[in-house]
């Protein structure tokens, strides 16, 4: 290295810097460089109420040994997503502005769509399985029976709304 310069390798290496608005360096791309491109990711269709229903039946079989200690509650979280699933296809046949409400507001507005019955059994549901899902200190995950009670009620419930017409 003579004169202070560096070997050509490195300078072309080396990343062009400059500053933005707010004076932050930005780090630019190289003169002839093409910008970084990303791969284009799929968008994968939504599972169905009957397909997320298929994994809880697998979860509580123990044939997914990958699940470890936390199937029980994966399971709990499952069945609220397929359970939520169909309230929200309810929405989107009879009154789709209320699916950008909580879920708290839905279930409430169930009542007046649904059978007052089937509304309480999907609240009450809905109710179980979020506290369920969640890790309590104090308290112990939910069991076996009790998830499969809870898959036999989501299954039901999710009927009993799809049958629901306005």
């Amino acid at each position: 290295m003579t004169g202070g310069s560096e070997p050509a390798g490195r300078a072309a290496r080396r990343r062009v810097r400059k500053r933005d608005r707010r004076g932050a360096t930005v780090e630019a791309r190289r003169p002839g460089r093409s910008p970084s491109r990303r791969p284009v990711e799929a968008v994968l269709p939504r599972p169905t109420v009957a397909e997320r229903l298929v994994v809880v039946d697998r979860l509580l079989d123990g044939s997914v040994p990958a699940a470890g200690a936390v199937w029980s509650r994966a399971t709990a979280w499952i069945l609220r997503i397929a359970l939520e699933q169909s309230v929200d296809e309810l929405w989107a046949r009879t009154e789709p502005d209320l699916a950008r409400c909580p879920m708290r507001a839905q279930l409430l507005a169930l009542r007046v769509i649904a059978d007052p019955p089937v509304a309480a059994r999907t609240a009450a549901l809905w109710t179980a399985l979020s506290h369920a899902a969640h890790h309590h200190d104090t308290e112990l995950a939910p069991g076996v029976s009790e998830l499969r009670r809870w898959r036999e009620d989501t299954a039901r419930i999710a009927g009993e709304l799809a049958a629901t017409r306005r």
